[in-house]
């Protein structure tokens, strides 16, 4: 029985991924879980494993592709011992930008779509000629680089490669035929220009290229997206959180000892967040058209940086069924699995409403872009003590600001500010005798 495996859906706002990785080839045996690719999105970096255990007799796509969601990448025969692949090419996959099917054997065959190819009938994935377009690299120019690939494909590292080697002597210029001279003529002098900035190296002008990876070519898009499909709007609240912050001291070495790691402050807000989002539906909702759809659950996003490479928003799902301590393990459950590159395609789907928490980093006040298809954000600032006047005396609180960014589509001034002040009033009124 031969098994289609499908790229698979890593939230709901992507529609591709990037094959980052092979894992296994054409005619290796595979069991059923086992790890056969890593891919990339603007959401999360994952293990693909595999639906079914078999020998892999065709492999669609190769690594640098950007692949549509449900889109055919492999196929498994699950009789256990497969013919060897024949030199036919893949059946063409309906394929976005950047993508391409991958051909199974180096020999042509006539049933490869030609639009894959150049006149010589060489492979070039949607993406490399993408980059090539970009570096000014014509086709021409383009033969001569080397590739890795199955069947001497260029891929996108190969390309990269060949442009940082290219920097260093003038670029390959197409001339119409003809004998050249013998030597230069006396007055002939070699043109002087500063190459441009190679990836990676520092150019004359001070200056280099670096070129954006899957994931940041993914926020990119998604961000300018949401910029023009929702007209934000921003409101700040200045909350007064020493007696949480108070609690959290009293009970920190104790949920340590519990739970095997530390209480931050952020499992705090989160459970405020949903509160308020049960109080307030129209704020966890998404738009589609004229029409509001409310959600049933809280599936609460929170944002997780992966240091200079971007960030990711895996999901606490229904957290309005979860206390303080169990938001406390999902997230930090979830935190640990995106950096080690754990996160399944669930971990990412679905979310309705999501926290970014840019105070760790000591922030004060963000305002952050929304998430499609939610309707807001929160962002939280930094804890820090401040003089404030409490019954006309001036005290040393632990303040933050909290920043809600809101489609004003739906959500107005009015609603957004309601829902900011019930999360304050939520943590300024924290029960001080609450347990574990």
């Amino acid at each position: 029985m031969k098994v289609e495996m499908l790229m698979p859906q890593m939230g709901e706002s992507i529609a591709e991924a990037t094959v980052s990785k092979w894992r296994k080839k054409v005619g290796d045996t595979v069991q059923k879980d086992e790890v056969i690719l890593e891919i990339s999105t603007d959401k999360v970096d994952s293990e693909i494993p595999a639906p079914a255990a078999g020998v892999i007799t065709e492999i669609l796509f190769s690594e640098g592709d950007v692949v549509p969601v449900k889109t055919k990448i492999a196929i498994i025969d699950t009789e256990g011992s497969a013919a060897a692949p024949t030199p036919k090419a893949a059946t063409a996959a309906p394929v976005s930008k950047g993508s391409a099917a991958l051909q199974l054997a180096p020999e042509p065959a006539a049933e490869t779509a030609q639009e894959s190819h150049d006149d010589n009938g060489r492979y070039y994935s949607p993406l490399v000629k993408s980059l090539a377009e970009k570096h000014g690299v014509s086709l021409a120019e383009l033969n001569n680089v080397t590739g890795s690939g199955q069947g001497g494909r260029v891929t996108k590292e190969d390309f990269l490669k060949y442009v940082e080697t290219r920097s260093a002597k003038p670029a390959a210029v197409e001339r119409p035929s003809a004998p050249a001279p013998s030597t230069p003529a006396p007055s002939a002098k070699p043109a002087v220009s500063a190459p441009a900035p190679s990836i990676g190296d520092w150019g004359s002008d001070g200056s280099k290229v670096v070129v954006m990876d899957a994931m940041r070519q993914a926020i990119a898009d998604h961000m300018v997206r949401s910029k023009h499909t929702s007209p934000h709007v921003y409101s700040i609240q200045e909350v007064d959180v020493t007696n949480i912050a108070n609690w959290r001291a009293k009970n920190k070495s104790a949920f340590e000892k519990s739970e095997g790691f530390g209480l931050s402050f952020t499992p705090f807000f989160l459970e405020a967040t949903v509160k308020a989002l049960e109080a307030f539906p129209y704020v966890n909702a998404s738009v589609d058209g004229k029409k509001i759809i409310l959600k049933k659950h809280v599936n609460l996003g929170c944002a997780v940086a992966l240091g200079n490479t971007g960030l990711i928003v895996p999901v606490i799902k229904k957290a309005e069924e979860k206390n303080l301590v169990g938001i406390a393990r999902s997230l930090n459950d979830l935190a640990l699995r995106a950096r080690n590159k754990k996160l399944v395609p669930d971990d990412v789907a679905g979310g309705t409403f999501t926290v970014t928490n840019p105070g760790v980093f000591g922030t004060i006040i963000g305002t952050p872009i929304i998430n499609q298809p939610q309707v807001a954000i929160l962002c939280l600032g930094a804890i820090k003590k401040r003089p404030v006047v409490i019954d006309d005396m001036i005290a040393i609180r632990q303040i933050c600001y909290l920043t809600l960014s809101y489609d004003h589509r739906i959500v107005d001034g009015s609603l957004g500010g309601q829902f900011l002040a019930f999360i304050r009033d939520y943590l300024e009124n924290w029960d001080m005798e609450r347990t574990l």
